[in-house]
């Protein structure tokens, strides 16, 4: 049977409707802090291919994420620095089954301010007062840099001597080197990118430090998979490939 519906019922209805379709295309993506200016280049290219999604950004370090992520705080897709991280959730059953892929390579390097003296070994890098990694526990830069330092058994002299100053983030220990706070630091090369204020000493040796690989998978609890399946194949196809090297990120083999 046909209901007239009023004019004012029908608009009230209208925007009913299209709340929920803004709502049901949001998709909260929580990535890596290196990740952030890719990311965001990235995620008005995906908006404009997939017209009425709205990507909505968290930055930070993968281990403060993943905690979030544990903790219950609202994320669709996880885009981390280490498989670390995106593991652990899946341990706990916290990841869609099957969605996790990789997607880019970094590197390290070992920064020292603008004005300072350069260095050209692990060997050197020991003789300078402080020294500034992410933290281990929480920031994968930091992992691995920590455990290239132990590599070059120069990691517990820092530690123990204090001269080992530990960063919330990749991106604070950058602005740590960048201020004149510490007198070199160990970070990814894509963020040295961003900065006219440090010199690139020398990479890390691959010999001390093991693939860095990002992975990016949809979170177990999301209620967008399929968009968020979708953008996890946008990063990795041709656009995402393209913008990824272009910014430093070389991609990660399918």
């Amino acid at each position: 049977m046909y209901r007239h519906i009023g004019s004012a019922s029908l608009i009230v209805l209208a925007a009913a409707v299209m709340g929920s379709q803004v709502r049901a295309e949001e998709l909260v993506v929580s990535a890596a802090i290196s990740l952030k200016e890719c990311f965001l280049s990235l995620g008005e290219q995906f908006e404009h291919q997939y017209p009425g999604s709205k990507i909505v950004f968290n930055f930070a370090a993968s281990g403060a994420l993943a905690s979030q992520i544990e903790q219950g705080a609202p994320a669709d897709v996880f885009a981390a620095a280490s498989y670390g991280e995106i593991n652990r959730l899946d341990s706990k059953h916290l990841i869609q089954a099957g969605s996790i892929k990789p997607f880019a390579r970094n590197k390290l390097v070992v920064i020292v301010p603008r004005s300072a003296r350069r260095l050209s070994s692990f060997e050197e890098l020991s003789t300078v007062e402080h020294v500034t990694i992410g933290n281990p526990d929480t920031v994968p830069a930091g992992r691995y840099a920590a455990h290239a330092l132990g590599r070059s058994r120069i990691y517990q002299n820092l530690l123990s001597q204090h001269r080992l100053v530990l960063a919330e983030s990749v991106r604070q220990a950058l602005a740590y080197v960048q201020s004149g706070n510490v007198d070199a630091g160990i970070v990814y090369l894509t963020d040295v990118r961003s900065s006219n204020q440090v010199v690139v000493c020398f990479s890390v040796p691959d010999a001390l430090c093991e693939p860095i690989v990002y992975p990016i998978a949809v979170v177990q609890d999301s209620k967008h998979v399929k968009l968020g399946l979708c953008f996890i194949e946008f990063i990795r196809g041709a656009t995402g490939r393209s913008v990824l090297k272009k910014m430093g990120f070389p991609p990660a083999d399918k």
